[in-house]
């Protein structure tokens, strides 16, 4: 196990939207208050459900506002092939809902650029936290010269709900900005 002479400090970012706070977000926040140690901060990216949960360790940023170029990018973006439409199947598939997915990226992105931490870990909104977090092994997982670590799932890579990024490594802002090359 790999220890360190001085801890590492880690935030959570997380993001949703109102109906998503509705179905999972509020139950994310409510667990990560009753689990995670006061000295990690959550910074939740909200857009249209304004924050109702309060607490020290929580900081609330409306997405589009923090990060102007997402709404750009989505209002460029309003062709259904880039909301999920695949024309060879003839439907809607979420995993290939490029719109929705972007809100995660510039969550993160604006996270990695403003941040202070050592360790940034990304969490979806539909995260269920059931006992306190094994700081030791989110900071073993994620090493001081690693850029980025995420929780691989082989038949699911197009969605993992889990990445860790390093913004106090030396490539650390290219990687932001390389996240939201489209």
């Amino acid at each position: 196990m790999l220890k360190y002479n001085m801890p590492r400090k880690l935030e959570v970012c997380t993001t949703y939207n109102q109906e998503y706070y509705d179905l999972c977000g509020r139950h994310m926040i409510e667990t990560f208050q009753r689990h995670w140690p006061q000295e990690v901060i959550l910074h939740v990216y909200w857009q249209e459900q304004e924050p109702e949960i309060t607490a020290d360790n929580i900081v609330y940023h409306e997405l589009y506002t923090v990060q102007p170029l997402l709404k750009d990018w989505v209002a460029a973006h309003s062709n259904e092939k880039y909301r999920g439409w695949r024309e060879d199947r003839g439907k809607y598939v979420w995993k290939n809902d490029g719109v929705k997915f972007s809100h995660k990226v510039f969550a993160q992105t604006h996270r990695i650029r403003n941040s202070t931490a050592d360790i940034i870990l990304y969490s979806d909104a539909d995260t269920e936290y059931t006992a306190r977090p094994d700081l030791e092994y989110l900071s073993e997982i994620c090493p001081v010269d690693s850029l980025c670590t995420f929780f691989d799932r082989p038949k699911f890579r197009d969605e993992t709900g889990c990445y860790m990024h390093n913004p106090q490594h030396p490539r650390g802002k290219q990687w932001a900005d390389r996240l939201e090359i489209v």
